[in-house]
């Protein structure tokens, strides 16, 4: 019995070091045909998530395709895109670019709209945008011809490598999940049977960990991710051509910025106007009494000065005195001392 216990322990750790080098060379095969330009393992593709209405509307009028060029080969590329867009009519631009957005198949993943009450307040908003790869390029034109697009930005993120990589530990945590599942009908000691179920369990869990890498980077490759800003102006921003033009651009910006901030301060005396009053009304009552007091603050003391008892003119001061009667130290030196009577 104790013989066959200790060979199921060599065979249960034997079984761990070949699916570990399996591993190791399965990832290594993997990288070499990907370098070496043969197919990559293709992922399954992602469920179709469903499209999320939202009441804002936009609108943006841009142009041109997308900037950047995807490889033809079977690599996974991730695309990403930023959009800012201005509107006229900010309702009708975010209508628009939503509209564009359900067309296209994606959903909103999230927004951020900046609505002020008062009057005069330009709006903006921020979508986070989920669009299909295979509409990426369409729902870019479709979302700069809704307003004027004033940028875009987009980039790609090749993750061909890693998702090989994943692809391959998964088959080789695979394989080694069935040889455990093996052992363990073979097991006959209780030891040796929860010694092979907590590799299982260990095993499981990476299963776990790296389906769930591999579904994100499905998601990220199925559906690029596009931020879309919406700003409100009154007037389209005009690209400037030459430096006269960027020299009036800049001045006739400069002169909207400081009519607006004429009007904020407008609307801040106004706010503050009320406040002003109630200082000024208490200052009118408050410094006439003020100076009510101090007259007769100052009317009092003169009395007091009036009425205090004069000193005679003739009075001498002790000073005098001193000069008449001066002391030992004031006596003439040649002043002869009193001789001492003699007894």
């Amino acid at each position: 019995m104790k013989q066959k216990w200790i060979s199921l322990l060599c065979a249960l750790a034997l079984a761990v070091s070949l699916a570990g080098c399996g591993a190791s060379a399965n990832s290594s095969a993997a990288t070499y045909d990907m370098a070496g330009g043969a197919s990559a393992p293709q992922a399954p593709s992602a469920e179709p998530a469903e499209v999320e209405e939202v009441g804002y509307g936009s609108s943006a009028s841009a142009s041109g395709a997308s900037g950047v060029s995807v490889p033809s080969d079977g690599r996974k590329i991730i695309l990403n895109a930023s959009l800012t867009i201005e509107a006229l009519d900010f309702d009708a631009t975010c209508t628009a670019l939503l509209q564009a957005l359900k067309d296209a198949g994606g959903y909103v993943a999230s927004t951020d709209l900046y609505a002020p009450s008062h009057e005069g307040a330009r709006r903006s908003a921020i979508y986070e945008l989920r669009v299909p790869a295979a509409r990426y390029e369409s729902f870019l034109q479709s979302a700069g011809d809704a307003g004027n697009l004033v940028n875009k930005q987009e980039s790609t993120e090749d993750v061909t490598r890693a998702y090989v990589d994943v692809e391959a530990r998964l088959k080789s945590l695979r394989l080694q999940e069935e040889r455990l599942y093996a052992m363990m009908e073979q097991a006959g000691e209780l030891e040796t049977l929860l010694a092979i179920q907590n590799q299982l369990t260990e095993v499981q869990y990476q299963i776990e960990s790296y389906t769930s890498q591999r579904n994100t980077y499905d998601d990220l490759i199925s559906y690029s991710t596009v931020t879309v800003s919406v700003e409100e102006v009154r007037v389209f921003t005009e690209a400037p051509v030459t430096f006269v033009d960027r020299v009036g651009e800049a001045f006739r910006s400069s002169w909207r910025g400081f009519g607006e901030g004429v009007q904020d301060f407008a609307i801040g005396f106004i706010y503050f106007l009320p406040t002003l009053l109630v200082l000024c009304v208490l200052a009118a009552v408050i410094v006439p009494v003020v100076r009510v007091l101090s007259k007769r603050s100052r009317a009092k003391l003169a009395e007091r000065r009036q009425s205090a008892p004069a000193k005679p003119s003739g009075a001498r001061r002790p000073a005098d005195y001193s000069a008449d009667y001066p002391g030992p130290q004031a006596a003439a030196p040649d002043a002869e001392e009193p001789k001492k009577p003699k007894y």
